[in-house]
């Protein structure tokens, strides 16, 4: 009898044991729950700013509407806009900003005196398309593809003894551009900045006209053909650079 009741008892005061231990166990668990549930019925916390925690569970929005027209000019280290900042045209449709920009230097150009006195007689002209898709509240990633040209007239290179030529130059590169940028709205304005659009695709072209030269008489056209391929090459690096520190501001509708 006894070698069949002590495994019993035994087993009994175990699951006891066992039931005493769960108890203690869920209790700090049911109680939180009844505490969280007594804390979602209050309707306010008097410690609670409404407007702040408005403003966190409901965002400002970046413009006063989800789509707006701009309309600016950007100026920045861009081989084109350097000397011709650009006419900015784009459409804003959170969140994403399509636009174009165009610039001339004989019509928006700046630095007159310094781009005649180291160019000569020359036009810059550029158009970029470009979207913006904001990945953030105010920082966007932005994909171009820009057209640049630079036309100079009445170049020479000149030896007395050796020849002399007059020819034109007009460099011309279809560039696709990605980078990052920051862009900001208020009242009636924006303000952007491209920090940096780095160039992935470039298709330079160059065209020379020659008006007239002696060099072929002389027996050195070699001459005169490696400068006008040393001076493209040097208009190709230039028209290729790089964009960055863009800044366009302006007025949106």
């Amino acid at each position: 009898y006894k070698r069949v009741s002590v495994p019993r008892l035994f087993g009994f005061k175990y699951f006891r044991l066992n039931i005493l231990k769960l108890l203690l166990l869920t209790y700090p668990m049911f109680s939180t729950l009844a505490y969280a549930q007594s804390s979602e019925e209050i309707d306010e916390d008097p410690y609670l700013d409404p407007s702040a925690a408005n403003e966190m569970l409901q965002p400002v929005k970046r413009a006063k509407s989800n789509w707006a027209l701009m309309f600016g000019m950007g100026y920045g280290l861009n081989p084109i806009i350097i000397l011709a900042p650009s006419l900015s045209f784009s459409l804003f449709w959170d969140p994403l900003v399509l636009g174009l920009e165009i610039s001339d230097s004989e019509t928006l150009g700046i630095w007159e005196k310094e781009r005649k006195a180291n160019f000569g007689t020359s036009q810059l002209t550029g158009g970029t398309a470009f979207i913006r898709w904001f990945f953030k509240e105010n920082f966007y990633l932005v994909a171009a593809s820009e057209n640049r040209s630079i036309n100079l007239w009445s170049r020479t290179y000149n030896r007395i003894t050796s020849g002399q030529a007059k020819f034109d130059m007009f460099i011309k590169t279809n560039i696709a551009s990605l980078g990052a940028g920051l862009l900001r709205f208020n009242d009636l304005g924006y303000l952007s900045i491209d920090i940096i659009r780095f160039n992935f695709i470039m298709n330079p072209t160059v065209k020379i006209v020659e008006h007239w030269e002696t060099w072929s008489e002389s027996g050195q056209r070699n001459m005169l053909d490696q400068n006008i391929t040393e001076r493209s090459e040097k208009w190709i690096k230039i028209i290729n650079a790089h964009t960055g520190f863009v800044v366009t501001f302006g007025l949106y509708f």
